[in-house]
């Protein structure tokens, strides 16, 4: 019964009849059938793509010519449903043509699922080789906003702004992997015969289900992996052949520079950061006030920065608000802050900013002009 709700729930929010509660209970129950995941989203992928049927005479040809060449190949697939299936208990029965189109849409979501699934794939296709040849699953979120996903495996992923998360519509179906460019905060169910790896241009994480945060924006220095609970394995791109394994409240920050040529990582150097090696695992950072871990704090709507430069606080500023900070020197660019803004405006953090180092600014709509 829970597969023939699926396909009811996807009726109706195809339709757009789906109130919240029903769309709710179709994330639930997709969750708990991880194998209709690859079906349901190429369904809804055609159905985005083509029109709606004309009417119900074209749908039910379509569908009965599926039925028939199913029973040609002897595939049972049991009876078809009757007037009442499509109905939810304590709503009303759909009268006319817009019965006869919710029905439509129904059954040829049944029958084109069950096409798909046998009548389209010979006994040697692998799911895994079709779904490649099918644009990978995204999600962005802009400068200046934050957004949260569930994945089909149940697994929460929190990205800050200017962030974006890639998977194949097959995860978790035989491998759980993401790429992540940006900032994110994963809460990972715990699978031992499916470990969950993230990808970044500098490192790879691999973890069985911890909570822990992974930054890798392009135009930063550094790309970190920070331990929150549980363990997480990394491996560098450029020395696959090392591994690096975190315990809680620790972080990784590896150095965005082809270092493949150096001989020991312990002893190299970054000349753009003297102070940081190009790979270093250190404790994560708390705050004095209230022992809150910088490396998190975007999860509470906190701006925190730690003894950063002007022009590294600047580029998480440019994310936070959605603005532009030109600096006119590089004197001022290399001011360093410490400090926390929870809430505040944009307006009110750059005159905070002036009280612990004087520097002059002007807003140009949403560009910030700063100098000397």
């Amino acid at each position: 019964m829970s597969t023939e709700r699926i396909w009811e729930l996807m009726a109706r929010k195809l339709a757009g009849e789906a109130s919240a509660d029903e769309l709710e209970e179709l994330e639930q129950l997709l969750r708990n059938h991880p194998d209709l995941h690859v079906p349901v989203q190429a369904i809804a992928d055609l159905w985005q793509h083509t029109s709606p049927p004309p009417d119900n005479i074209s749908v039910t040809t379509s569908y009965q010519h599926h039925i028939a060449r199913m029973q040609a190949k002897g595939i049972s697939i049991g009876q078809a449903p009757d007037d009442n299936v499509l109905l939810l208990e304590g709503t009303r029965k759909p009268s006319g043509r817009r019965y006869w189109m919710y029905t439509g849409i129904a059954a040829s979501l049944i029958g084109a699922a069950w096409f798909l699934y046998w009548l389209l794939l010979p006994p040697t296709v692998n799911l895994s080789s079709v779904t490649e040849k099918s644009p990978p699953n995204e999600i962005v979120t802009r400068n200046g906003s934050k957004t949260r996903v569930q994945l089909p495996d149940g697994t929460h992923v929190w990205l800050n702004a200017g962030s974006k998360l890639t998977y194949e519509k097959d995860f978790g179906a035989t491998i759980r992997e993401v790429t992540l460019t940006g900032e994110g905060y994963f809460d990972v169910v715990r699978n031992e015969k499916k470990p969950f790896i993230i990808h970044t241009v500098k490192m790879d994480v691999k973890v069985l289900g911890t909570q822990f945060n992974v930054k890798s924006y392009p135009n930063e220095k550094t790309t970190e992996a920070a331990l929150i609970h549980g363990s997480i394995e990394v491996s560098l791109k450029d020395r696959p052949s090392e591994k690096f394994i975190l315990k809680p409240n620790e972080k990784i920050i590896v150095a965005n520079k082809d270092s493949a040529h150096k001989a020991s990582h312990a002893a190299s150097r970054d000349h753009d950061n003297p102070g940081l090696s190009l790979v270093e695992i250190r404790h994560l950072t708390y705050q004095k006030k209230d022992s809150a871990v910088v490396e998190t704090s975007w999860l509470e709507n906190r701006l925190a920065f730690q003894n950063e430069s002007f022009r590294e606080l600047a580029l998480k500023m440019e994310r936070w608000y959605g603005v532009s900070i030109q600096f006119k020197d590089e004197k001022t660019a290399g001011l360093r802050f410490t400090g926390t803004f929870e809430d505040e405006p944009v307006e009110d953090v750059m005159r905070a900013l002036t009280i612990s180092w004087p520097f002059n600014y002007k807003f140009q709509g949403k560009t910030i002009i700063v100098s000397q």
